[in-house]
């Protein structure tokens, strides 16, 4: 009987402690931009939205002692949501989304260059860091400007065992970047 409760004790201690990786989803962007809006109703086509990084399913990892113990990785499509996220956030800023590249007055491209989160097993310090990097090409009828976004946040999460803890981080650091590209183009 006392090996029993030891082997149930041992079990139950293990089996408690382990991390649940499973692969982070991304919600629908969070229509609530609030940067400037746009003065003379610009049309914009997006022309192409590409990931460019070279594992598209990997998004970061968790730190534990120093050493990287789980991957965090995303099935989700970047670039799809990127569009749709970008295409919302242009019309509460007062731009018109063009479906024909030759009715628009600028054309965009956005290649989504790095995303990365790291975890890791600090208490009382910022404990989740995360970087989205994009490239967001804007042409117009006498010019083309290239400019690199870089949306880098962090922020204490409780300790945890589950992967999908992150998930509201990513979301809000994907909105934010969103955001960011938004308001950069009312000024353009």
């Amino acid at each position: 009987m006392k090996n029993l409760f030891l082997i149930v004790a041992t079990m139950f201690v293990f089996s408690g402690c382990s991390y649940k990786n499973e692969s982070l989803m991304l919600s629908n962007y969070d229509a609530q931009y609030t940067g400037e809006l746009s003065k003379d109703k610009k049309s914009v086509f997006i022309e192409s939205i590409k990931d460019i990084r070279v594992d598209k399913r990997s998004i970061g990892y968790v730190l534990k002692n120093n050493k990287k113990a789980h991957e965090l990785y995303s099935t989700e499509d970047f670039a799809k949501k990127y569009k749709d996220a970008l295409e919302v956030a242009l019309r509460i800023a007062g731009f018109e989304n063009s479906t024909e590249q030759s009715d628009a007055k600028l054309v965009m491209n956005v290649n989504i260059k790095s995303i990365e989160f790291i975890h890791n097993d600090k208490n009382f310090d910022k404990n989740l860091k995360g970087t989205i990097e994009l490239e967001v090409t804007i042409k117009n009828a006498s010019s083309t400007i290239t400019q690199n976004f870089s949306q880098v946040a962090s922020k204490w999460i409780k300790p945890s065992y589950r992967s999908k803890d992150i998930e509201p981080f990513l979301n809000e650091v994907f909105s934010d970047s969103i955001n960011n590209i938004v308001s950069r183009l009312t000024k353009y």
